[in-house]
C-alpha cells in the first residue's frame, strides 16, 4: 500500500494529531493505559527566512491522564516532537524551557514526558527506539529507591527518542512496538523524493490500520498530495542552499588555509633572511 512519508510535517501532523494514534504510540512506548488524551495546542516553528517556507520543526502536546505500573492515575504533559536535523536540539530544550512547563490558565503545573521523532542518525545510540528514565538513587547507599516525589516529578522527566533512519524490521512486525515503528521505517520508497513508502507489511492491528489509512490519504489524495509536493520543493531548495553555503565554506577555508600556509612561509623566509644578515655584518666587522 502507498502510504505519505511519516517524516514530512504534512503526513505527521495530521497522523499525531489523532487522538487513537497518539494513545496508541503514548501506551506502547510507556507500557501505562492512557485513560483520557486531550491535544493541548499545535505549533510550528517559523522559518529561518521569508523565502524558507518550509519547517523542518514540528510539535504537539496532549494533556494525558495515565495509569502507572501501581495502578494509579496521574496527569502527565506529553510532548512529541519531530526534526529533520540535528541543529534542532536547541528548540527542543527552548520549548520545554519555555513553552512545556507553562500551563494554561484552566490547567495546574503537571509533569512532563517528551517522544522525539528524528530524521537522522545519532552518532552514538544505534537503537532506532531508546527511553531515556529516571531513577531515584540514595547516593549514600547506592540503593535505588522504590518512590516517586512530586517536586522532583516537576523538575525531571522521561524521554523517548525514535531514530526514523535506524529502523529496519526483519520480516513481518510482531510486537506492538515492532508495528508502529515500521510505520516509520525510511525503506521503500516509492519516489524519488522520499515522499511516499510502500507499506508491505500486514496489518491486523486497529491501530496499525488507523495509522497506514491516514498516511495512504494523504500520499494518494490530489490536495493532500500537493502539500508533500511544495514541502519537498522546498526541502530541495533549502538542500541546494545549504550545499551552496557548505561548499562556499569549504573553498572559503581552503583559501584562508593556502593564506595562512603562505604568510609562515613568509616569515620563515624573513627569519632566515635576517638570519644571513647577521652573519654578514659579523664578517663585515
Amino acid at each position: 500500500m502507498l502510504i505519505a512519508n511519516p517524516l514530512y510535517d504534512t503526513a505527521f501532523k495530521e497522523l499525531i494529531r489523532d487522538p487513537e494514534v497518539a494513545r496508541a504510540i503514548i501506551e506502547t512506548l510507556t507500557g501505562n493505559k492512557v485513560h483520557k488524551i486531550k491535544i493541548r495546542e499545535t505549533e510550528h516553528n517559523k522559518p529561518q527566512a521569508d523565502e524558507d517556507k518550509r519547517p523542518k520543526f514540528f510539535r504537539m502536546d496532549y494533556s494525558v491522564e495515565i495509569e502507572n505500573e501501581r495502578g494509579e492515575l496521574h496527569s502527565v504533559l506529553v510532548e512529541m516532537q519531530k526534526a529533520s536535523g540535528a541543529e534542532h536540539i536547541l528548540r527542543f530544550r527552548e520549548y520545554l524551557a519555555v513553552a512545556g512547563y507553562m500551563p494554561k490558565k484552566e490547567e495546574s503545573i503537571v509533569p512532563v514526558m517528551t517522544i522525539y521523532f528524528l530524521g537522522f542518525n545519532l552518532g552514538n545510540v544505534k537503537t532506532p527506539c531508546l527511553k531515556v528514565a529516571r531513577n531515584y538513587v540514595d547516593m549514600l547507599s547506592n540503593k535505588v529507591l522504590d518512590t516517586k516525589e512530586k517536586f522532583v516529578e516537576l523538575l525531571t522527566h522521561d524521554s523517548y527518542i525514535i531514530q526514523a533512519t535506524r529502523i529496519k524490521i526483519d520480516g513481518q512486525p510482531k510486537s506492538k512496538l515492532e508495528k508502529i515503528l515500521s510505520i516509520f521505517e525510511q525503506r521503500n520508497f516509492a519516489d524519488d523524493k522520499e515522499e511516499t513508502l510502500t507499506y508491505d507489511y500486514g496489518i491486523n492491528e486497529d491501530y496499525q490500520r488507523k495509522m497506514v489509512d491516514i498516511l495512504h490519504y494523504i500520499g494518494t489524495e490530489p490536495s493532500e498530495r500537493k502539500k508533500l509536493d511544495e514541502e519537498a520543493y522546498w526541502k530541495r531548495f533549502e538542500d541546494f542552499n545549504e550545499g551552496a553555503v557548505l561548499k562556499l565554506t569549504d573553498e572559503l577555508a581552503r583559501k584562508n588555509k593556502d593564506i595562512a600556509e603562505k604568510d609562515l612561509a613568509l616569515q620563515t623566509q624573513q627569519a632566515r633572511i635576517a638570519e644571513l644578515e647577521k652573519l654578514l655584518n659579523k664578517e663585515e666587522k
